[in-house]
Formats: C-alpha cells, sequence, structure tokens
C-alpha cells in the first residue's frame, strides 16, 4: 500500500473515531450488561483536571455519636411526657442558603401543621408519623436511621417503625430471624410468574410462606409453621431500639391462620384469624423496653404479610420505605385501594420522597429530564390525594459521577433532573431540598469519595455509614432551623 494511501486510511479511521466519540453518549451504552464508553476528541487531545470542590465544612460537620449511643447533643433531650415542649434555638447550627428547604411562593406554611403536631408529640400530646420512601440511597435504614434518631430525641417516640419480612438487604435497626420458608415479592422488576395481583402495600413488597395458588386451586391441606423474630440491633441508635406496640399488616389468606406473639420468650397473644380477603391489622402492646419479639404462623394457606411495625404509642414513629433501583414509578403499579387503606392506617403526617437517581442513566435530553420531572409531580399530587393533609417533602438526586477521560464528573443531565424535580415539586405545593447543592454541588461527589474517612463509596454513588450521617445532619439542620423559626413567631 503506497505512504498516501495508508495516510489517507488513517485519517479515515480517525475520522470515523472521531465522530462517533462526538456522538456517543458520555455515560456510555449498555451492550449485553456492559457498559461500552468512548472518549470525546477533545478528550483524547485535551485533558483538564476536574474541579476539586472544597467539602472541608462538611468533613468538620460534627454528627450525633456513633450508633448504639444516645446524641449528648444540645436541645436532643426529650421533654417529660405532659410537660411543654421546650426547644432551645440558641444550639442550633446556623443554616446555609445551600442547605435551605425551598417553600412554594417562599410560603413556609405548608409545613405549619406538620411543625405544630411535632410540637405537640414532643409535649406528649400526640403521634407523628414519618413515612421515608427512596431508592438504594436510603436501603436498609440508610439516612433515614439518623433522621430518626434526631426526630425521636427531639420529640420523643420508640422504634425503628415499619419493616418488611423478608428482604434484600440487612436493616440497620433491627435484626430479623426468619424460617426459611418465606418468599418474598416485590413490585419492584418483572412480575413474578404466578402472582396474579398488584397488592404490595405500602413497602412495595409482601412475604408469604406458602405458595402463590390461581383462585381455581384450593389451599393444600398440610399445616404450615413459619416465624419471625425482631430483635433491636446493638449497633442502632438507642430510641430505635425500644418500642411498647407491634403492629402486624396481613391479609388475603384462605384458611384459619393461627398467629402466636412471644416477647422476649413469653407468649403476649395466641389468636385464629379466620380467612380474609381483604387487609387487616393486628396490635399487640408489648412490655416496655428492649427485647425479641417473635410472631409464629400456623395454616394451610399464607397470608400475604405487608409489614410489622414496632413503635411507640406517643412522640414520632418514622418508616423506612426503600425501593432498590426505584424512581417513582412504581407507585402506579400497585393496588391503589390496598395503599389507601395502608395510609389510613399509619396515618402519616409527612411524606419524605428521595428519588431521582435511578433515571439519570435513561436520561438523554433536557426534554426527557423535564418531562421526568412533570411525571414526578404528578406522582406527589397521587399521594396527597391519597393521604389528604399530609406535608411532602422531596429530596432531590445527590451528585453521581461518571469517568470521562482520566477524571469523575456529574452525570450528564443530572442537573436539569434535579431542577425540574424541584420545580415540580414546588408546583405541586410541596417543599423541596436539594442534596445536590447541599453536598457541594457539581463534582463534589469525588470530594466525598476521597474524604478521609471516605463519605462515599468508590461507585460515586452511594454514600458511606459516615456520608449517610453528614447527609442526614444537613438535612435535619435545615428542617429544625425552620422549625425554630416557626416556633419563635408562635410560642
Amino acid at each position: 500500500m503506497r505512504p498516501a494511501h495508508t495516510l489517507l486510511f488513517l485519517l479515515l479511521v480517525l475520522g470515523t473515531l472521531s465522530v462517533l466519540g462526538l456522538l456517543w453518549p458520555v455515560a456510555g451504552v449498555e451492550v449485553a450488561g456492559t457498559v461500552i464508553r468512548m472518549p470525546s476528541p477533545r478528550t483524547l487531545f485535551v485533558q483538564d483536571a476536574a474541579t476539586v470542590v472544597d467539602i472541608s465544612a462538611i468533613e468538620a460537620l460534627k454528627t450525633d455519636s456513633l450508633p448504639g449511643m444516645d446524641s449528648t447533643s444540645v436541645a436532643l433531650d426529650t421533654v417529660p411526657t405532659g410537660r411543654p415542649f421546650v426547644l432551645d434555638t440558641s444550639a442550633l447550627p446556623p443554616l446555609q442558603e445551600r442547605i435551605a428547604l425551598h417553600y412554594p411562593n417562599g410560603d413556609r406554611s405548608v409545613l405549619y401543621g406538620l411543625f405544630d403536631a411535632l410540637r405537640n408529640a414532643g409535649s406528649g400530646a400526640a403521634r407523628v408519623r414519618v413515612l421515608h420512601y427512596g431508592d438504594s440511597q436510603i436501603e436498609g435504614d440508610r439516612i433515614t436511621s439518623y433522621i430518626r434518631h434526631k426526630l425521636q430525641s427531639q420529640f420523643g417516640g420508640q422504634g425503628p417503625g415499619l419493616v418488611s419480612v423478608a428482604d434484600i438487604t440487612p436493616f440497620f435497626s433491627v435484626e430479623r430471624i426468619l424460617s426459611d420458608n418465606w418468599q418474598r415479592y416485590s413490585v419492584m422488576g418483572r412480575k413474578p410468574r404466578g402472582l396474579h395481583h398488584d397488592r404490595f402495600g405500602a413497602l412495595g413488597s409482601f412475604s408469604r410462606f406458602t405458595p402463590i395458588l390461581p383462585d381455581s386451586v384450593g389451599p393444600d391441606t398440610i399445616i404450615h409453621n413459619a416465624s419471625l423474630l425482631l430483635r433491636p440491633e446493638p449497633r442502632a441508635y438507642g430510641k430505635a431500639r425500644t418500642y411498647d406496640r407491634c403492629r402486624l399488616f396481613l391479609g388475603w389468606h384462605r384458611g384459619p391462620l393461627t398467629i402466636e406473639v412471644l416477647h422476649e420468650g413469653t407468649t403476649v397473644s395466641t389468636e385464629e384469624v379466620p380467612p380474609q380477603a381483604n387487609l387487616i391489622m393486628k396490635e399487640w402492646p408489648v412490655p416496655a423496653g428492649s427485647g425479641t419479639l417473635e410472631i409464629r404462623f400456623t395454616g394451610a394457606d399464607s397470608p400475604d404479610v405487608f409489614g410489622v411495625s414496632l413503635e411507640g404509642r406517643q412522640g414520632v414513629t418514622v418508616d423506612n420505605l426503600a425501593m432498590r433501583g426505584g424512581a417513582g414509578y412504581e407507585f402506579g403499579r400497585m393496588d391503589q385501594d390496598l395503599l389507601r387503606g395502608m395510609y389510613g392506617a399509619l396515618s402519616p403526617d409527612l411524606l419524605i420522597l428521595q428519588f431521582g437517581g435511578n433515571v439519570l442513566p435513561n436520561i438523554t435530553s433536557a426534554d426527557q429530564a423535564e418531562r421526568y420531572g412533570s411525571f414526578f409531580g404528578g406522582q406527589i399530587a397521587r399521594f396527597k390525594r391519597m393521604i389528604p393533609g399530609v406535608a411532602v417533602i422531596v429530596i432531590g438526586p445527590s451528585d453521581m459521577s461518571v469517568k470521562e477521560g482520566e477524571y469523575f464528573v456529574t452525570r450528564p443531565f443530572l442537573e436539569e433532573v434535579n431542577a425540574a424535580m424541584k420545580r415540580n415539586t414546588l408546583a405541586q405545593g410541596a417543599v423541596f431540598w436539594d442534596m445536590y447543592a447541599a453536598m457541594g454541588g457539581r463534582n463534589s461527589m469525588v470530594s466525598w469519595v476521597e474524604a478521609d474517612p471516605p463519605l462515599a463509596a468508590t461507585d460515586y454513588t452511594h454514600f458511606s455509614p459516615q456520608g449517610a450521617r453528614k447527609v442526614g445532619e444537613l438535612f435535619w439542620t435545615a428542617f429544625i432551623n425552620d422549625l425554630a423559626a416557626y416556633h419563635k413567631q408562635h410560642p
């Protein structure tokens, strides 16, 4: 081949690669489970060092003592029951603009009802429940456990709240020990074969100890036994390790069911539950204090068990409702009547929705980001119809990084998704907390990963346990400062 032909061939190859590099998505293209990335022409010849985000203030931010010990921080001691609510506002950390809550038209009154309910809970005159929905960032009670700890320390309350029977990850605040015949069914992913309904409940999943059978097939005549033992985790925050009542949500079993409840090995209750084709809730008082709780089931046909709540009779209960891979689309795929029934029984005062991260790999334009934001606003409207009067706080996505050349940079269209979620949240009369801005904004995830100790994992997406506590403290600072301002204006 002549030199001129060789040069022409090389130029043709380089030109083709340059065009592909210009058109190829920065996040790459997934082929057969493998993400293929291609450098752009600019990164081949010019590689700018990514801007280092200074998070020294976040690294220096004090969080409460490690789990297993109650905080001795100022303004966190629970006021004795029946006494007026007290809040030492002089001890609160200063509120920086980047971590502030954003209100529709700047109107903070959308949270006044919640603030009043919390003050009453702190005086022993009311109960408050918080449902914290989110994706894998909160899985296993991450972030939620810290928010729960702060709320219960300030306003009273006990217990870890609502937990599923079987799950895909351990739970930070309570240990579950199951008999080996439990099977978990989830709204996430493809619908399991044989599942002929969408009754997943508030947790987005349910568990059974016998197989699901078609309505045309009668239940087995063999009697099955199953058990669930719940034991407080030693690493959990102090107030989450105690509780004085247990509630069980279940239904749709086609044969008599015997339920025995034991606290520390001593039987608290034994009862037979007739066949039911609807949601039922069973409640048992248990001796105050920590200890193991075991629930034993005996029957030919398992009910769908939607969750167990370990909670207090006063103060605040906070539920961790994690949906790995969730982007908010899943709520429309669940039986709305069952959801409405469970929400009615739980009676939440605050709904925290923490989503947005899982949609990013599929967003390739600003228009798609805006459409997702609009969709998410519709989900807020759905919740408000289903739970009249509930306050809603949306937590936007964190910074997430992909590798571009030699450096990790913020995912494409993350800022557009975050902005679209904020606009549509405020348009629905809900409150928005910008986690992306709170952690430092563009390219800040790199600094969280490289912190000492690391505040995020090397997937440049998920927070470490230390980072989860930092996020919880940042959110709490924004929330409690606004409550303190309201308390000062409306003593």
